[in-house]
Formats: structure tokens, sequence, C-alpha cells
């Protein structure tokens, strides 16, 4: 029989749509040929979910929410994938003689003979979404091949709705609001019935207001066609790039889509080309610190390491760091993952692993091209680290990255992936520690008095101040300049580890890193924590922010 009609009808009866909206639904069906339930979701006349409830209260038979359900193994190889998929239906569970299935259309007395016969077992038939029937298909059937593609004529489809001017006008909009407000990365995330946007500003992820859930497939389609990424492709990860001019700004997107539950996640990080490159002066170093890494820098050879989480400004250190040492003289190279920005006179290169250019075989090559200063984006393994030590040691001056809490650290991440503790003694001249703090708004400030427990914490006993002595320290409040957030940029906050006879003695033994720190400290480095609580009393940041940064250093 046919099953449309009825499944409509019921509809009607229930109240859920109109007489009206069902005559549209069945005229727009004869000409596609797709589920009724899929019409009217599409038409957003009903929810999937309303549709299903109501029509398994009508009909006497269960509703089932598959994201409440595990499935079991033995069931899905009793029906073949491809009848899965003809009839938007997956089997739950065997008891007995009983097979329990998830149809979108439960009604279907066709599907049920088929799916009996195949499995020899009664089928006892319930409702699901549609959208939660096919994902369970393709996660439980998982599948190479044509299942993870859409057909021609849907990649043909998306094409044309991802040209329409709403879905280019809102993606521009989306890039270029990111750009204007300093945002390092834009996150679009679809979820069943939303479909969010996100900025990160600086460090911090704000919302952005929410796109239309009918135009998710386009725009993330939009986008995948300017990165030159496969739009039929939805179910693997997949990266691309895109290069435009936005607000007279040359910007580099790299794109990142990411298959989820509710569809793809995309991320597009922000390249700002057109900016310039800061110095080591503008950092935020203390005075003291900025003259020791200036002295590390024009050192001929040794390995220098700049330490911390990701998104701390690890590369905008190097980069500056590299600029100030640049000349004619000297030949500089890096290999980075990707390169980020672009230095006159620096030969840069980005890592390939698919064409087999890792760090290390990069590395490998680069100490043949007769360079006086070496680059590594990052110290993954110790094949690396062993021929970044002995460029080293070789003459060379080498900086990279380590992802350590503290400059202690580094040294015994090190000995951990495999390096002999007398080669990082020897070869390593410097260990920077960072990491970023957001800075006040300078517009809306305040001024307040601090409690005793931050007063403490910035290492000020109260005993100590005179009683007409106010000391103030600085809060957020947020206004129109800074998004209501009471920050505006970052500044980083630094310590740095430079090897003495102590310390080199102390690596060489495999001691712990608390051990090697509190060695520096006697020596006279200043800690991370002391370098962001001169910060806060200087009013450039808060108490809370400070605490945020270095909760784990």
């Amino acid at each position: 029989m046919n099953s449309a009609k009825p499944i409509g009808q019921y509809l009607v009866n229930k109240g859920i749509i109109t007489q009206k909206q069902l005559d549209e639904a069945l005229q727009e069906q004869k000409n596609s040929g797709e589920f009724m339930g899929v019409i009217l979701v599409k038409k957003g006349y009903a929810s999937e979910h309303i549709i299903a409830k109501s029509l398994s209260e009508e009909l006497g038979l269960a509703f089932m929410d598959l994201s409440k359900y595990s499935i079991e193994a033995s069931a899905i190889k009793l029906v073949p994938e491809e009848i899965c998929r003809k009839y938007v239906a997956i089997p739950i569970y065997q008891a007995g003689k009983n097979l329990t299935v998830a149809m979108a259309n439960p009604m279907d007395q066709k599907a049920i003979e088929e799916i009996r016969k195949v499995s020899n077992l009664n089928v006892r038939p319930v409702f699901s979404p549609i959208s939660e029937i096919k994902d369970r298909i393709e996660r439980e059937y998982g599948g190479a091949g044509p299942v993870f593609k859409e057909s021609p004529k849907e990649v043909e489809e998306l094409i044309e709705v991802a040209s329409l001017a709403p879905v280019i006008q809102m993606v521009d909009s989306v890039i270029t609001k990111a750009v204007e407000q300093g945002a390092s990365d834009i996150h679009l995330e679809p979820e069943q019935k939303h479909f969010y946007c996100r900025y990160r500003i600086d460090g911090i992820l704000r919302d952005y207001p929410e796109l239309p859930k009918r135009y998710e497939a386009a725009i993330i389609s939009r986008i995948k066609i300017m990165a030159s990424m496969d739009i039929a492709e939805k179910r693997l990860p997949q990266d691309g790039r895109i290069q435009l001019t936005v607000a007279n700004k040359n910007v580099d997107l790299r794109v990142s889509t990411f298959p989820t539950l509710n569809g793809e996640n995309v991320v597009l990080r922000i390249l700002d080309r057109s900016r310039a490159f800061l110095e080591l002066n503008q950092l935020g170093f203390p005075p003291e610190t900025l003259k020791v890494f200036e002295k590390a820098i024009t050192r001929p050879y040794g390995i220098i390491l700049v330490t911390g989480p990701t998104g701390s400004g690890k590369t905008t250190t190097l980069y500056a760091a590299l600029n100030k040492i640049n000349s004619v003289e000297k030949n500089i190279m890096t290999l980075e993952d990707p390169v980020e920005y672009e230095i006159a006179r620096v030969r840069q290169s980005q890592v390939n692993p698919k064409a087999g250019l890792t760090f290390a075989t990069g590395l490998r090559s680069m100490v043949r091209q007769d360079p006086n200063i070496i680059m590594i984006g990052e110290i993954r393994d110790k094949e690396t680290a062993d021929i970044a030590i002995h460029a080293a040691l070789t003459g060379h001056l080498v900086f990279s990255t380590l992802h350590t809490n503290d400059s202690a650290s580094a040294a015994t991440r090190l000995i951990d992936i495999g390096v002999e503790p007398f080669l990082v003694a020897t070869s390593v001249i410097a260990i920077l520690a960072q990491r970023l703090v957001r800075t006040l708004c300078l517009h809306c400030k305040k001024s307040y008095t601090p409690t005793k427990e931050e007063l403490e914490l910035l290492g000020i006993k109260e005993a100590s101040r005179s009683s007409d002595e106010k000391f103030m320290l600085y809060k957020e409040v947020g206004c129109g300049r800074c998004f209501e957030t009471g920050y505006s940029g970052r500044m980083g906050i630094f310590e740095i580890l430079i090897p003495n006879d102590e310390i080199k003695e102390l690596i060489s033994r495999k001691v712990s890193a608390t051990v090697i720190n509190e060695a520096a400290v006697r020596a006279g480095m200043k800690t991370l924590r002391e370098d962001g609580t001169l910060k806060v009393k200087e009013g450039v940041t808060t108490v809370a922010e400070l605490l945020r940064v270095t909760k784990e250093a």
C-alpha cells in the first residue's frame, strides 16, 4: 500500500500539520519521491522527533531515541547494508525469534517483509527519526567508498546552493567580522537543531550570532569550495586553504573539517599576512629577561627552546627573534608546520608528511644547505631531537619549541624522549617558557582595593603597608570598545632558564624538573608567576587572568 498518504493523514488527524500542508507535501513527493517525513521537516512543518513520536502514539508502535541505545553487533550482521539504506531502517537487537528494527516508516510492509526474509526472524518495527537512523547506518556499517560520498546529483545541488547570494553573504560576513575583531580562529559547530558559530579572540572562544540551521550544508559547502576541498566527502577529515583580501588585509585561512555526530565541524585558522612583525620589545618581556634572551640569540651555536602550551605565542616569539638577528651575513632556514608568516631573506619550508618531508627528514637535509641558523617548528620525537642536537654541536644556532609547562621541564622532556642527558646539558643554551595573558581594556578598567588573599598571592604582606598607603589593583569592566569583555589584546609573561654549571650537572644526572627549577631560581631566574605578578601590580592584567594561565606552571 502507499504508506506516504496514511502517514500524512495521521499527522493531520493529530493536529501536527494542516491539510493544506499535507497537500503541498504530497505534491512535492510526486516530484521528488522523498519520504513524507523528510519533506515535512524540510518545509519546517514539523520536527523529526514530533513526527516520529506522534505517529508512534497513533499507531501503537514504540518510539526509540537511538542516541540513548547501543546496537547489538550480532543484530547488524543479520540485515545487509543495502537493505538498511534502501528502507532507512536499522536492526537494534534480537530477542528470541524477534528482531527489533528502527524504521523511518514502520508501516512499510514491503520493507518489513524483506527484512524478515533476510534475517529469518519476526520483525518488530519501532519509530525513530530519519536523521538518527541514517547516522547510525553510517556509524555501524562504516564504510569505505561511495557510502561516504554524496551522489553526483547531490554534489551538483550543493554547488548550486553554495553559490546563492545569501549563502555567499553569510560566509563573507562571518569571515570579515572575525578579521575585524582580531579573531585567530572561527568555529562552525553543527548540533541537532542549531548551527553555532564562535570566534577565538585573545585566546578565549566567544559566541557569534547563531547561523540559520537550514543553511548549514550550503555554508559548509561554500567554505569547502573556497578551500578547494571535496564537498562530496563528509565522513572523513579534510584540510584546505583560502587566500583572500578582507578589510584591506591579505588573509590566509587554514580550513579544517572534522565529522561529528551532528555533521561536519569546521575550524578556520586566520593568518593575517598584512600584520607587521612584532619586535621582541613589544612582546611583554621584563627588561632583564629581554636582555638575557637577546644575548642568547646572538650566540654562534647551541639550542634555544621556547616552551608553552598551544596558543601561548611561541611562534610569534620565534619570528621576532629571527627578525632581530636576520642579516645578509647569515643564512637562516626554517622548517615549520605551517609557515605562518614570510620573513624576507629567510629560507622557509613547510613539513609535508604525505610527501615524506617530516621535521626529521627535513632537518637532516637542511644541515647540508650551509645554514648558520635553523628554526624547526617543534621537536616531537627522538630522531628530530638527535639531529637538532648534532647540528647545535657542529656550529649551528638552532631554535625550536616544546610543549612543556615551564622551562625546567623542557630539559627533562628531551631526556624522556630518549636523548642522552649529557647531550642535553651540552647543547641547550637557553630555555624560554611563556604564556599569554589578556590585557585590560584601557577605556574601562577599574581600580579596586585587593583582598588579603590577593595580596598574599602577589607576595605583599598587609602588615608591611602603612595605614595611609592605598595599594590598588585593577579589574575588568567591559565596554563597547572591548566587546564587553573588559580585555583588549594580549601580552606575554616569561621565564628564561640559562643553564649554568650547576644546572648542567643536574641535567646530566637526570634529576627532576623541580630540582632544576629550584637551582634556576637560586641563580636568579624570575618565574612565570613572578613576571605575571609584576604585570598585575602594574595594572596591565588581573589576578584572575594570571591564575588562569599559570595554574599548571
